[in-house]
């Protein structure tokens, strides 16, 4: 009985190995495979980052600023988030068909989008102020930023410089109320105590 069992257990130790082995090579593959994924999608990152840097700086305007931007912080009304801001013409020509681009990323995924938004005026002469204004739902997006002022006739758009414009005011704290609650008179044909830990008294 010990040699039949012996010889069963021989025959099936290769079959075990070759399956481990099998098994190893799988996992193996797998792990590898997984990495080139991970490194691939990292170097398409590095990539889109380089690219929308680069074209961010070959676009940015060159010379003296023509308009100052006053930003104003995110005013927060109910769901929405306002996004606005005042354009200066600080030049001395006057500026026609202005329009604001400003960046937007998205909280799910950090995907960004841009909006072009008209001024109000679109013209504006010398020293005349604009105003840009966009709503967006709160929820969706974590930040905005300004990226291009934009002018006909100029393909590169107009230089300028930005500055803080109105904060946003800080949130009260909602006002706790106190409530008084009225004392109910004692009942008719019954008496009242006033109890302490070490002498209680009755109220006649």
């Amino acid at each position: 009985m010990d040699t039949i069992h012996l010889d069963t257990e021989a025959k099936r130790s290769p079959l075990t190995l070759i399956t481990a082995f099998l098994c190893a090579l799988a996992i193996t593959g797998l792990l590898f495979g997984g990495y080139l994924i991970l490194r691939r999608r990292h170097a398409e990152r590095e990539l889109a980052a380089q690219q929308a840097e680069q074209a961010q700086s070959q676009a940015k305007p060159a010379g003296p600023a023509l308009v100052q931007v006053y930003e104003d912080d995110a005013m927060i009304k109910g769901a929405q988030a306002v996004l606005g801001g005042t354009v200066v013409n600080i030049s001395s020509e006057t500026l026609s068909d202005i329009t604001v681009e400003l960046e937007l990323k998205r909280r799910s995924g950090g995907a960004t989008e841009t909006r072009s938004l008209t001024l109000a005026p679109k013209d504006l002469m010398p020293e005349q102020r604009g105003r840009y204004e966009l709503s967006v739902l709160s929820r969706d997006y974590s930040y905005a930023r300004l990226v291009r002022i934009n002018s006909k006739g100029r393909s590169t758009g107009i230089p300028f410089k930005s500055a803080q414009g109105a904060q946003r005011q800080p949130e009260r704290p909602p006002q706790s109320k106190t409530v008084i609650v009225p004392k109910p008179p004692p009942r008719k044909g019954e008496e009242e105590f006033i109890n302490t830990p070490d002498n209680p008294s009755r109220v006649p």
